[in-house]
């Protein structure tokens, strides 16, 4: 063969080798997932067109920064590492990670790489690939917040229910307890008539040869005291009972089961319910004013409310670092109905309050606070057509408004 011939061929074959190399070329770029390689030192050597296209880098400004040490993948320490396991295993890992793009842009992805083999069957380096799973995080987390929201409902379903029941045992015995409690009180006036007219009739009786011992015997067993003390212990007996009567009857009013179906009702009278259902939380902690104005009846699920006003008020009395006061206030304008929860606490700071009505944010210990009080609390206000607002200052005190309107659409 000629020199000439030879180095026409030599020619063609470079020309067929760089056909093949663009073809390679054309092929990755075609890929729509991107793709990066780099050597066994951790330095770029070639990524594909989706690559510069989710980073916002041409290629040849990726090997430039990496020769400079710059990796376009952080945490760099966690992705090095995921380098040498695969070189030193000389097989394929995969793994999760959340990449920042040059514009300061967040992502999830899943990072697979595989180690390349270069002369001899020595590993070259690394060929990776990575797929955006943003999205589908996105959707996992709103998926598990409605399943939390479900469960949250469903176990104040489930209270609901156990306070009716509870209500409704407690009636029971309340009922003779104060009906034995009433005759009783009818008993002591009797006797007391009794043991008047007995006195009266021994008084005249000045020659009664026991009279004495009879007035000592009254003194001693503290008779007159037992007499008047008797009626005034049934008359504390019958309020306490008619104050547990009344909470009784709050719980039935505020579980509701029997109205779990939308109907008009009046805030303040829910209100008062909730107030009394929480005092407990309350009455050590804070005082309460109430400023009620005169407000129209709504159309609402009445359950779902006393959960919302609920929250709120406990929520107000954990943000007491010390003795505080806490105003419910109620007022109207033309087609709405305004409640707010105002406390005397310690107050948010802005990045809590942008945050406040996120699920499962909570500022408060593990295992105090699910996140999702006020999330739901929201949603509820929401699904009756109105809105729920806060305004806080650190070190001043929270308050809570909710616009609920009067004709809404869930009659």
């Amino acid at each position: 063969m000629s020199p000439v011939e030879k180095n026409r061929n030599e020619r063609m074959l470079l020309e067929r080798l760089n056909q093949q190399l663009r073809f390679t070329q054309e092929i990755i770029n075609a890929i729509p997932t991107p793709v990066f390689y780099i050597d066994r030192v951790g330095h770029y050597v070639g990524c594909n067109r989706a690559f510069e296209q989710f980073f916002g880098v041409t290629q040849h400004e990726l090997i430039s920064r990496s020769m400079c040490g710059v990796n376009p993948m952080q945490p760099r320490e966690l992705h090095e590492q995921m380098d040498r396991e695969c070189l030193s295993s000389n097989q394929l890992c995969r793994y999760d990670a959340q990449l920042v793009d040059f514009h300061g842009r967040a992502f999830d992805v899943i990072i697979t790489k595989a180690p390349y083999l270069a002369d001899k069957g020595k590993s070259g380096g690394i060929v990776g690939t990575f797929t955006d799973i943003t999205d589908r995080k996105q959707s996992e987390v709103l998926l598990q917040q409605m399943q939390g929201q479900i469960i949250q409902q469903e176990k104040m379903a489930s209270i609901g229910q156990l306070a009716a029941g509870v209500a409704h045992e407690i009636n029971n015995p309340l009922g003779f307890i104060t009906s034995n409690l009433t005759s009783l009180g009818k008993y002591a006036g009797r006797l007391d008539e009794y043991i008047a007219a007995l006195q009266q009739s021994l008084g005249e009786c000045t020659v009664h040869p026991d009279r004495d011992e009879i007035d000592t015997l009254r003194q001693k067993l503290k008779v007159d005291y037992i007499i008047s003390d008797m009626c005034e212990l049934v008359n504390e007996s019958l309020d306490g009972a008619n104050r547990v009567r009344r909470i009784v009857q709050d719980l039935k009013s505020f579980s509701r089961l029997d109205e779990a179906e939308c109907c008009r009702t009046n805030l303040n009278e829910s209100l008062d319910t909730t107030i009394n259902i929480a005092w407990n939380e309350l009455k050590y902690i804070t005082t309460l004013d109430r400023n009620f104005g005169e407000v129209p009846d709504i159309v609402c699920y009445p359950q779902q409310l006393n959960q919302v006003f609920l929250n709120l008020l406990v929520n107000a009395a954990q943000a007491m670092e010390k003795q505080g006061n806490i105003t419910v206030s109620t007022w109207h304008d033309a087609g709405n109905v305004f409640v707010s929860v105002a406390d005397t606490g310690k107050g948010m700071p802005d990045e809590v309050k942008r945050r406040v009505f996120e699920p499962f944010f909570t500022t408060k210990e593990a295992g105090k606070g699910t996140g999702l009080g006020l999330s739901i609390s929201a949603d509820i206000v929401r699904k009756h057509g109105g809105e729920i607002s806060v305004a806080s200052e650190p070190g001043i005190g929270t308050t809570f408004t909710v616009r609920l309107p009067v004709n809404s659409q869930l009659e």
